[in-house]
């Protein structure tokens, strides 16, 4: 992928790579080690990206209601997010694979073999051979770990299916409110990375589906 790029964006690519492996090794430290930390770190997470909304509107104002019907979608996912962070540790590196697994191979796929856009207005690096290419690693994946974490078939083919469809419209509605604002990225505090938006939007909505699965699944 980088021969196509020149020396500065090879560069600005390998640190958003080594700031992204760094965060992702940190969560499953978080996870594997320090379970009861980790919901801290999702309250972390849900509270620095409600303060780059906040700031994000200060800055380029948009309409009140936009504003607040933004606010009140992103209560109610994160909200679900964080509940989502005192469920099993299994169910937690389970969520944590197949989110890494989706996001990362969409981003190959798509740079290596992308050439129809899904929506380029709003989501212009996303093609459909790079979702159908991070879908067919999550599928290989979720699978796998399901077996070993000896969850039921049933849940391992559904929840994996919907962290893949969750973390998709996680990043479209991220990448939309970017849109609307006119904003490249929600902020610059992550190195290479944007905001805590920009790296978790797929991690927060798929955390929240899980949630909700998980709720009723343990019901039913």
């Amino acid at each position: 992928m980088g021969r196509k790029q020149n020396q500065l964006e090879r560069k600005k690519n390998w640190l958003k790579y080594f700031i992204y492996f760094i965060i992702i090794i940190l969560l499953y430290v978080c996870i594997c080690f320090t379970t009861k930390i980790f919901p801290y770190i999702c309250g972390l997470i849900v509270i620095a990206g409600l303060v780059e909304i906040i700031c994000l509107q200060k800055k380029r104002s948009q309409k009140t209601s936009l504003f607040s019907f933004i606010l009140f979608i992103y209560v109610l996912i994160s909200g679900g997010f964080y509940f989502f962070s005192s469920l099993s540790q299994s169910i937690l590196l389970f969520t944590l694979f197949i989110v890494c697994t989706f996001d990362a191979f969409c981003q190959i796929a798509g740079q290596l073999f992308g050439k129809n856009k899904i929506c380029p207005q709003i989501i212009p690096n996303k093609t459909y051979e790079g979702l159908l290419g991070g879908f067919l690693m999550s599928v290989c994946t979720f699978l796998i770990i399901g077996k070993i974490l000896e969850f039921i078939v049933f849940f391992t083919i559904t929840a994996g299916a919907g962290i893949c469809v969750f973390s998709f419209l996680g990043d479209f509605s991220a990448s939309w409110i970017k849109r609307k604002y006119g904003a490249k990225d929600f902020s610059s505090a992550l190195p290479g990375q944007g905001g805590f938006l920009d790296r978790f939007d797929s991690f927060i909505t798929a955390g929240a589906f899980v949630y909700l699965f998980h709720l009723i699944f343990t019901i039913v």
